[in-house]
């Protein structure tokens, strides 16, 4: 072999090391990045969506009422309390997901799980 035909192979798989060492980790990584980044906006939504909630409903009925801000602060507390339940409901939806998966993948990976 001469030393042109070494060098055109050492470069061919160089690329093609390359470019599979790209579409390997940057994959992997990208999915996790965005889906963590979805989990925590759905976390966050939940429990803003719990305290809009609460406030609507105080306001209206202290409106409705003709009150003092009273049902507003109760609904608000209520509603805070409904977020943070959702919001635990779901990490706990997220944690047994994981699980399952990290089982499945152990025991195709032949491992012997308890």
């Amino acid at each position: 072999m001469t030393n042109m035909d070494q060098k055109s192979k050492i470069d061919d798989l160089t690329k093609r090391l390359s470019v599979l060492k790209k579409e390997k980790g940057n994959e992997h990584l990208v999915d996790e990045h965005y889906s963590q980044a979805h989990l925590a906006w759905r976390m966050v939504i939940e429990l803003v969506a719990g305290l809009a909630i609460g406030f609507g409903i105080g306001w209206g009925l202290d409106y409705l009422l003709n009150s003092q801000p009273l049902f507003m602060i109760i609904f608000i507390l209520l509603g805070l309390a409904a977020g943070i339940n959702v919001m635990l409901k779901t990490a706990r939806e997220i944690g047994k997901e994981k699980a399952q998966l990290e089982k499945s993948s152990k025991k195709e990976d032949g491992s012997v799980g308890r």
